[in-house]
């Protein structure tokens, strides 16, 4: 029978249809297959007058900026969707209230290689595109203006993907997002009852139970959520209690390094590279909120940040669209059984 699931993290609700179960084969496999033009590619080593300057760069040593050697490259994107020079202050038109699209739009240029994808890095590599982004979020919070760093990569155009060489994006926000807000209500109403962080629950409960678990090392937990909204959605989160990612040290980021890699390549085993979306979400950065003088109070004793992979392999189409309510084809539970087989 279908079951309705709770999602206490983002206070939503996801159909789980086992009627309408489907297995890896039932879902349009080899997406992504596009390799696009190396030779048009604006991210490519020795084609770094074609993008704005750099801002930061993972580099061999000696080799000065905007020049070929780097290791990761963040660029401002060429076409941002909010930019640092304009108005942050939010004003009113009568009913109607805007904000200026004050904030940085950058792009991570994950590798220097065109045809390399996310499952073919080494856990070097991803180590590094990982320090890029704990890096490029402490920076930018030194901007008292930035309440929150959204940091994603797409893969596939399918999931929002513009150009095939490998890159990540992050966008800084002078509000906090409605999703970062509803977790951490989310969280904090659940500590405030039980006086303990849901996620650091929510581990408890998958290990306990174990069904849902797909890997685990001696610092990260990879799991299908029980309330997952995509058909082989998955969670990646520190098993230590942690909230604000720009905080990690290099020692987790290499853990994480390596579970993440474990991740993208269980998926693309099954699925033949798919599209998917790559998404932190972690704390913001203590700030002032307007009538909110408690927002921030034990804000690290019951948040918890954590990446999730979403793969773009079934259409969210006008019901969820409608409702909210999500319908996955896969219970997580057999995802998770699929994904612990593949090495």
């Amino acid at each position: 029978m279908p079951e309705l699931r709770y999602n206490r993290l983002n206070n939503t609700w996801t159909i789980i249809s086992k009627e309408r179960a489907k297995r890896p084969h039932d879902y349009p496999i080899g997406w992504s297959k596009e390799r696009g033009d190396i030779n048009k590619c604006p991210f490519e080593p020795g084609k770094e007058h074609l993008t704005p300057s750099e801002v930061y760069a993972i580099r061999e040593p000696g080799t000065p900026p905007n020049t070929p050697g780097w290791k990761v490259r963040v660029i401002p994107n060429k076409f941002p969707a909010v930019k640092p020079e304009e108005d942050f202050f939010r004003n009113s038109e009568d009913i109607y209230d805007r904000m200026g699209g004050f904030g940085y739009h950058e792009v991570i240029i994950d590798t220097p290689d065109h045809y390399k994808q996310l499952q073919d890095f080494s856990v070097g590599e991803i180590f590094l595109m990982l320090l890029a982004y704990r890096e490029r979020m402490k920076q930018l919070y030194k901007d008292k203006n930035i309440y929150y760093v959204q940091i994603f990569k797409n893969h596939g155009k399918e999931a929002g993907k513009s150009l095939y060489h490998s890159h990540s994006q992050l966008i800084a926000l002078p509000r906090i997002p409605k999703r970062i807000d509803t977790q951490i209500n989310q969280t904090r109403k659940y500590y405030i009852e039980k006086e303990r962080c849901l996620l650091c629950d929510e581990i408890k409960y998958e290990r306990k139970h174990v069904e849902r678990i797909i890997e685990e090392n001696n610092r990260f937990l990879i799991y299908a959520p029980y309330a997952s909204a995509f058909p082989f959605e998955m969670r990646i989160l520190p098993t230590f209690h942690s909230h604000d990612f720009s905080s990690v040290t290099d020692e987790d980021l290499e853990d994480l390094a390596k579970t993440l890699q474990l991740a993208v390549r269980k998926l693309a085993q099954i699925f033949d590279n798919p599209p998917f979306n790559l998404i932190l979400h972690t704390a913001p950065p203590l700030r002032n909120i307007p009538g909110k003088p408690d927002y921030f109070y034990d804000i690290d004793k019951f948040f918890h940040w954590y990446i999730e992979i979403l793969p773009r392999i079934a259409i969210h189409a006008g019901f969820e669209l409608g409702t909210e309510y999500f319908i996955n084809p896969t219970p997580p539970e057999e995802a998770a059984r699929y994904l612990r087989e593949k090495n």
